[in-house]
């Protein structure tokens, strides 16, 4: 089918910023096509599967914009990418990421597919980034969106080159939440004031080991926390409940005072130790991603996060023989942690980043 670049797919998922920038478009002149991704069944109280609120509330917020509104199911395909992923790194003794995952997979995958089929040649979404081009390179780069405490663009560091050339951030500009409630307000007073989500989007209360305990039960297994001198120091209750620098919570006395340090999970252990044990000197990370080349010509400098709302430090990246991207830090940092992203900045530019795999002690 030939794309319209007249015609965009908006995310639209019935809140405050997905409305705001379906509403900028139409704006703009754009034709515009609200699709609501259904990635997970809700239940309600008595454990019956019920239409999820948000759906009801995109085809209002369509139906006050007077524009099309679709149904994207993508259960099935969220539940093998993103959820099984999600308990598969935590079973491994990892920490992941699945926002930076949806984001590769989901909402610049296959719904950016489902948007070409319907003949539309960008897709939109309500995320604070930016997208510009490169005349003198050629390449499309990523930019920080200009909104205060808002970097979304973190999540977005694996897009190619093809995904970037496809997408349209209307919220690039607004530089305060605030902005964004009074536009909507244009579409709907009862959208405008919605809170924001925040969180694993299927784990609503926030509690993942409660989530692994009923979705993944045979994976959460007791097994012995160890000093890092080799002397066990108790039980603990799944390796899945525990992350790289965590010092509460262990639910051992005997710890009081001690970090963890280590997970190993072919053992089922998790290693303990000092505060200081938690540092180190860079990490390895796998699947490196570049947006504004290919790969670097030699070592380069930049700023990198190890999680999304860390802070920027300052590092130096080359890449391996295999191809992994290594980080070397200017000071040691605490508690990087194997599964998260790290993503590399120059100012405000995502120049690329990875999966953290091991650290450089």
């Amino acid at each position: 089918m030939k794309l319209d670049k007249n015609k965009v797919a908006i995310g639209l998922s019935g809140g405050v910023d997905s409305t705001t920038a379906a509403y900028m478009l139409k704006e703009q002149g754009y034709e515009v096509v609200g699709v609501t991704m259904l990635l997970f069944d809700e239940y309600d109280d008595m454990g019956r599967a019920v239409e999820p609120s948000f759906v009801a509330d995109a085809a209002r917020v369509a139906k006050k914009l007077q524009i099309e509104h679709r149904v994207l199911d993508l259960r099935t395909f969220f539940e093998e990418n993103i959820k099984d992923y999600f308990i598969e790194e935590y079973s491994r003794g990892r920490t992941p990421n699945p926002c930076v995952i949806c984001n590769r997979k989901i909402k610049f995958g296959k719904f950016m597919e489902y948007a070409h089929e319907i003949g539309a040649y960008y897709i939109a979404t309500g995320h604070y980034a930016d997208v510009v081009y490169d005349d003198n390179t050629s390449r499309y780069r990523l930019m920080r969106g200009k909104a205060n405490r808002k970097d979304q663009a973190y999540v977005m560091h694996s897009l190619s080159q093809e995904q970037l050339r496809h997408i349209i951030f209307p919220l690039s500009g607004i530089e305060d939440k605030s902005q964004v409630r009074k536009i909507a307000l244009n579409v709907d007073p009862q959208i405008a004031k919605k809170k924001d989500s925040t969180g694993i989007c299927f784990i609503p209360d926030g509690n993942h080991k409660r989530y692994m305990k009923e979705n993944a039960p045979e994976k959460v297994k007791e097994g012995i926390f160890r000093h890092k001198d080799g002397k066990i120091l108790g039980m603990h209750s799944g390796i899945s409940n525990y992350t790289i620098g965590q010092k509460r919570g262990l639910g051992i006395d005997i710890a009081k005072g001690l970090f963890v340090i280590g997970i190993d999970s072919e053992k089922s252990e998790v290693i303990l130790g000092d505060d200081k044990d938690t540092y180190s000197n860079g990490f390895i990370a796998s699947r490196p991603n570049f947006i504004p080349f290919e790969r670097p010509r030699g070592d380069i400098r930049a700023k990198v996060k190890v999680c999304h709302w860390g802070l920027f430090l300052d590092a130096t990246i080359s890449i391996t023989d295999e191809g992994l991207a290594r980080v070397e830090f200017d000071r040691p940092e605490r508690a990087v942690t194997p599964g998260q992203a790290a993503v590399f900045y120059s100012d405000d530019e995502v120049i690329g980043g990875g999966i953290i795999e091991s650290v450089i002690k």
